[in-house]
């Protein structure tokens, strides 16, 4: 359903995510995700974020919901930009809904998120 790694060299915290989630996976997901990108950020510092969400079904919204309500903690995790890659229109509506913050922002095309992202560095 989704993978977390912390590249400290790179300074970046990569996510990959795939198929259609339940709520329980949701947390799972958000508990993990919180407590390894704080220790990340303990042990490393800032980092930047690439969530690639290409192979991510489209969520109900119960799930949809949960991240909403996780992303303010995980804003708090890192100041530096984060930046998700989705595999369609219908998909980048509903990540907007949830990947809210100044340093967010939702790409089509990998190429764009990987220079919105070194253009920070």
């Amino acid at each position: 359903m989704y993978t977390i790694h912390h590249d400290p060299a790179a300074h970046r915290l990569t996510i990959v995510t795939h198929g259609f989630w339940t709520p329980a996976v949701t947390a799972a997901f958000a508990a993990e995700l919180l407590a390894r990108g704080t220790a990340a950020r303990l042990r490393h510092g800032a980092f930047t974020v690439l969530a690639d969400l290409r192979a991510a079904a489209i969520q109900p919204t119960a799930v949809v919901e949960a991240l909403a309500a996780m992303m303010p903690r995980a804003l708090k995790v890192t100041s530096r930009p984060i930046a998700a890659i989705v595999a369609g229109p219908l998909a980048k509506l509903q990540t907007e809904r949830y990947l809210v913050g100044p340093n967010c922002r939702t790409f089509l095309d990998p190429a764009d998120a990987e220079r919105w992202l070194s253009a920070a560095a």
